[in-house]
Protein backbone atom coordinates (compact mmCIF):
# COMPACT_ATOMS: atom_id res chain seq x y z
CA UNK A 1 0.00 0.00 0.00
CA UNK A 2 1.37 3.40 -0.99
CA UNK A 3 0.98 6.48 1.19
CA UNK A 4 1.20 7.20 4.89
CA UNK A 5 -1.14 5.23 7.12
CA UNK A 6 -3.06 7.27 9.67
CA UNK A 7 -2.28 10.74 8.23
CA UNK A 8 -5.16 13.19 7.80
CA UNK A 9 -4.92 16.33 5.68
CA UNK A 10 -7.08 19.32 6.70
CA UNK A 11 -7.79 22.17 4.25
CA UNK A 12 -8.28 25.74 5.49
CA UNK A 13 -11.16 27.68 3.89
CA UNK A 14 -9.26 30.96 4.23
CA UNK A 15 -5.70 31.95 3.49
CA UNK A 16 -3.50 31.47 6.56
CA UNK A 17 -2.26 34.56 8.40
CA UNK A 18 1.49 34.97 7.86
CA UNK A 19 3.21 37.08 10.47
CA UNK A 20 5.97 39.44 9.30
CA UNK A 21 8.54 38.20 11.84
CA UNK A 22 8.04 34.65 10.61
CA UNK A 23 8.98 35.67 7.07
CA UNK A 24 12.09 37.50 8.28
CA UNK A 25 13.15 34.54 10.44
CA UNK A 26 12.75 32.15 7.51
CA UNK A 27 14.77 34.39 5.21
CA UNK A 28 17.53 34.70 7.79
CA UNK A 29 17.68 30.94 8.20
CA UNK A 30 18.08 30.52 4.44
CA UNK A 31 20.94 33.03 4.37
CA UNK A 32 22.72 31.43 7.30
CA UNK A 33 22.26 27.98 5.82
CA UNK A 34 23.60 29.16 2.46
CA UNK A 35 26.79 30.46 4.05
CA UNK A 36 27.71 27.05 5.52
CA UNK A 37 30.50 25.82 3.27
CA UNK A 38 31.49 22.77 5.34
CA UNK A 39 31.74 19.63 3.18
CA UNK A 40 28.99 17.05 3.47
CA UNK A 41 30.05 13.85 5.24
CA UNK A 42 30.83 11.01 2.89
CA UNK A 43 30.27 7.35 3.59
CA UNK A 44 33.37 5.18 3.53
CA UNK A 45 32.67 2.03 1.50
CA UNK A 46 33.23 -1.21 3.38
CA UNK A 47 36.24 -3.22 2.19
CA UNK A 48 35.35 -6.14 -0.04
CA UNK A 49 36.62 -9.65 0.38
CA UNK A 50 39.07 -10.73 -2.33
CA UNK A 51 40.38 -14.28 -2.58
CA UNK A 52 43.65 -15.38 -4.13
CA UNK A 53 43.80 -18.21 -6.63
CA UNK A 54 43.60 -21.83 -5.51
CA UNK A 55 46.54 -24.17 -6.10
CA UNK A 56 46.61 -27.80 -7.33
CA UNK A 57 47.66 -29.14 -3.90
CA UNK A 58 44.80 -27.52 -1.99
CA UNK A 59 42.72 -30.72 -1.86
CA UNK A 60 45.62 -32.49 -0.17
CA UNK A 61 45.96 -29.69 2.38
CA UNK A 62 42.28 -29.69 3.30
CA UNK A 63 41.60 -31.40 6.62
CA UNK A 64 38.73 -33.41 5.21
CA UNK A 65 39.33 -36.43 7.46
CA UNK A 66 39.05 -34.21 10.55
CA UNK A 67 35.80 -32.69 9.32
CA UNK A 68 34.39 -36.15 8.58
CA UNK A 69 35.35 -37.31 12.08
CA UNK A 70 33.41 -34.43 13.65
CA UNK A 71 30.32 -35.85 11.94
CA UNK A 72 31.01 -39.45 12.94
CA UNK A 73 32.23 -40.39 9.44
CA UNK A 74 35.43 -41.71 7.91
CA UNK A 75 36.92 -41.03 4.51
CA UNK A 76 37.32 -44.10 2.35
CA UNK A 77 41.00 -45.05 2.43
CA UNK A 78 40.70 -46.84 -0.92
CA UNK A 79 39.13 -43.79 -2.53
CA UNK A 80 41.63 -41.35 -4.01
CA UNK A 81 40.27 -37.77 -4.12
CA UNK A 82 39.74 -36.56 -7.66
CA UNK A 83 41.29 -33.15 -8.25
CA UNK A 84 40.42 -30.92 -11.20
CA UNK A 85 42.47 -27.76 -11.67
CA UNK A 86 41.85 -25.41 -14.58
CA UNK A 87 43.60 -22.08 -15.21
CA UNK A 88 42.22 -21.45 -18.69
CA UNK A 89 40.66 -18.03 -19.12
CA UNK A 90 40.70 -15.29 -16.50
CA UNK A 91 39.32 -17.39 -13.65
CA UNK A 92 40.89 -20.32 -11.78
CA UNK A 93 38.87 -23.43 -10.98
CA UNK A 94 39.55 -26.19 -8.45
CA UNK A 95 37.27 -29.13 -7.66
CA UNK A 96 37.87 -31.75 -4.94
CA UNK A 97 35.86 -34.98 -4.81
CA UNK A 98 35.11 -36.51 -1.42
CA UNK A 99 33.54 -39.74 -0.19
CA UNK A 100 32.85 -40.86 3.38
CA UNK A 101 31.04 -43.65 5.21
CA UNK A 102 29.54 -44.49 8.59
CA UNK A 103 30.49 -47.76 10.27
CA UNK A 104 27.49 -47.65 12.62
CA UNK A 105 23.89 -48.46 11.76
CA UNK A 106 22.98 -44.78 11.55
CA UNK A 107 20.95 -43.89 8.44
CA UNK A 108 21.53 -47.37 7.01
CA UNK A 109 19.18 -48.55 4.22
CA UNK A 110 18.52 -51.87 2.51
CA UNK A 111 21.19 -50.80 0.03
CA UNK A 112 23.90 -50.67 2.67
CA UNK A 113 25.74 -48.24 4.92
CA UNK A 114 25.36 -44.50 4.95
CA UNK A 115 28.01 -43.18 2.52
CA UNK A 116 27.68 -39.52 1.49
CA UNK A 117 29.84 -38.41 -1.43
CA UNK A 118 30.25 -35.24 -3.44
CA UNK A 119 32.45 -32.37 -4.56
CA UNK A 120 33.59 -28.97 -3.36
CA UNK A 121 34.40 -26.61 -6.24
CA UNK A 122 36.11 -23.22 -5.90
CA UNK A 123 36.34 -20.64 -8.68
CA UNK A 124 38.04 -17.25 -8.27
CA UNK A 125 37.48 -14.32 -10.63
CA UNK A 126 39.57 -11.21 -11.38
CA UNK A 127 36.69 -8.88 -10.43
CA UNK A 128 33.89 -9.12 -7.89
CA UNK A 129 31.37 -8.25 -10.59
CA UNK A 130 32.48 -11.28 -12.63
CA UNK A 131 31.75 -13.57 -9.67
CA UNK A 132 28.37 -11.89 -9.09
CA UNK A 133 27.33 -12.35 -12.72
CA UNK A 134 28.51 -15.98 -12.79
CA UNK A 135 26.70 -16.78 -9.54
CA UNK A 136 23.43 -15.27 -10.78
CA UNK A 137 23.75 -17.12 -14.10
CA UNK A 138 24.30 -20.45 -12.31
CA UNK A 139 21.33 -19.93 -9.99
CA UNK A 140 19.15 -19.07 -12.99
CA UNK A 141 20.34 -22.21 -14.79
CA UNK A 142 19.60 -24.40 -11.77
CA UNK A 143 16.14 -22.92 -11.40
CA UNK A 144 15.39 -23.64 -15.05
CA UNK A 145 16.53 -27.22 -14.53
CA UNK A 146 14.10 -27.47 -11.59
CA UNK A 147 11.07 -26.62 -13.70
CA UNK A 148 8.71 -29.59 -13.87
CA UNK A 149 10.73 -31.47 -11.22
CA UNK A 150 8.77 -31.44 -7.94
CA UNK A 151 11.47 -33.50 -6.25
CA UNK A 152 13.82 -30.48 -6.31
CA UNK A 153 13.35 -27.40 -4.11
CA UNK A 154 15.41 -24.29 -3.40
CA UNK A 155 15.74 -21.35 -1.04
CA UNK A 156 18.01 -18.35 -0.52
CA UNK A 157 20.38 -18.85 2.42
CA UNK A 158 22.45 -16.41 4.47
CA UNK A 159 25.78 -16.96 6.21
CA UNK A 160 29.38 -15.78 6.01
CA UNK A 161 28.95 -15.40 2.24
CA UNK A 162 27.47 -12.45 0.29
CA UNK A 163 24.94 -14.41 -1.78
CA UNK A 164 23.78 -17.97 -1.42
CA UNK A 165 21.22 -20.47 -2.66
CA UNK A 166 20.49 -23.94 -1.35
CA UNK A 167 18.99 -26.71 -3.50
CA UNK A 168 17.87 -30.14 -2.36
CA UNK A 169 16.63 -33.20 -4.24
CA UNK A 170 14.55 -36.06 -2.84
CA UNK A 171 13.91 -38.71 -5.52
CA UNK A 172 12.18 -41.94 -4.39
CA UNK A 173 14.03 -45.09 -5.47
CA UNK A 174 12.17 -47.71 -7.50
CA UNK A 175 12.56 -51.17 -5.87
CA UNK A 176 12.51 -52.80 -9.32
CA UNK A 177 15.72 -50.99 -10.24
CA UNK A 178 17.48 -52.57 -7.26
CA UNK A 179 15.79 -56.01 -7.25
CA UNK A 180 14.08 -55.38 -3.93
CA UNK A 181 10.45 -56.20 -3.26
CA UNK A 182 10.25 -53.53 -0.59
CA UNK A 183 12.58 -50.53 -0.73
CA UNK A 184 11.36 -47.51 1.16
CA UNK A 185 14.21 -45.13 0.34
CA UNK A 186 15.13 -42.11 -1.76
CA UNK A 187 18.19 -40.64 -3.35
CA UNK A 188 18.89 -37.27 -1.73
CA UNK A 189 21.28 -34.48 -2.68
CA UNK A 190 22.07 -31.10 -1.18
CA UNK A 191 23.74 -28.34 -3.18
CA UNK A 192 25.10 -24.97 -2.09
CA UNK A 193 25.79 -22.29 -4.69
CA UNK A 194 27.57 -19.44 -2.87
CA UNK A 195 29.33 -16.20 -3.75
CA UNK A 196 31.69 -14.34 -1.44
CA UNK A 197 33.63 -11.42 -2.91
CA UNK A 198 35.33 -12.64 -6.08
CA UNK A 199 34.85 -16.32 -5.12
CA UNK A 200 32.16 -18.79 -6.17
CA UNK A 201 31.75 -22.05 -4.27
CA UNK A 202 29.59 -24.98 -5.37
CA UNK A 203 29.24 -27.89 -2.96
CA UNK A 204 27.27 -31.07 -3.71
CA UNK A 205 26.73 -33.99 -1.35
CA UNK A 206 24.47 -36.98 -2.14
CA UNK A 207 23.53 -40.35 -0.66
CA UNK A 208 20.58 -42.71 -0.17
CA UNK A 209 18.22 -42.33 2.76
CA UNK A 210 15.40 -44.36 4.28
CA UNK A 211 12.12 -42.51 3.73
CA UNK A 212 11.28 -42.14 7.47
CA UNK A 213 14.72 -40.55 8.06
CA UNK A 214 14.87 -38.21 5.07
CA UNK A 215 14.45 -35.00 7.10
CA UNK A 216 17.21 -36.05 9.50
CA UNK A 217 19.52 -37.01 6.65
CA UNK A 218 18.95 -33.74 4.82
CA UNK A 219 19.71 -31.73 7.97
CA UNK A 220 22.87 -33.79 8.48
CA UNK A 221 24.01 -33.32 4.87
CA UNK A 222 23.42 -29.57 5.03
CA UNK A 223 25.68 -29.22 8.05
CA UNK A 224 28.20 -31.62 6.53
CA UNK A 225 28.31 -29.68 3.24
CA UNK A 226 28.70 -26.34 5.02
CA UNK A 227 31.59 -27.70 7.10
CA UNK A 228 33.42 -29.00 4.03
CA UNK A 229 32.78 -25.71 2.24
CA UNK A 230 34.22 -23.68 5.11
CA UNK A 231 37.26 -25.95 5.33
CA UNK A 232 37.95 -25.62 1.60
CA UNK A 233 37.61 -21.83 1.60
CA UNK A 234 39.91 -21.49 4.63
CA UNK A 235 42.88 -22.57 2.49
CA UNK A 236 42.55 -19.63 0.10
CA UNK A 237 44.50 -16.44 0.74
CA UNK A 238 42.28 -13.41 1.23
CA UNK A 239 42.24 -9.66 1.73
CA UNK A 240 39.41 -7.70 3.30
CA UNK A 241 37.16 -8.26 6.32
CA UNK A 242 37.32 -11.61 8.08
Amino acid sequence: MNGVVGMQVHRRDRYPIVRRWTVFASAAALVIGGCDSSPEPTETPEPRMTYGQSTPDMCERMKMAEVATRFGLKLRSSYDPTVQFDTRGSDVYLSCTIRAYDESERFRTELGEFDPAGTVSLRTYPEHEDAEDAHKAEVTSLRRFMQGKPEISTQAVSGWWDEGHYFQTVAPLDPKDYRFENLDAAGVEVLYELRHGNLRVTTRIDTDAATPEIDQVLAFLRDFAEAFTKEAVSHLSRTGPN
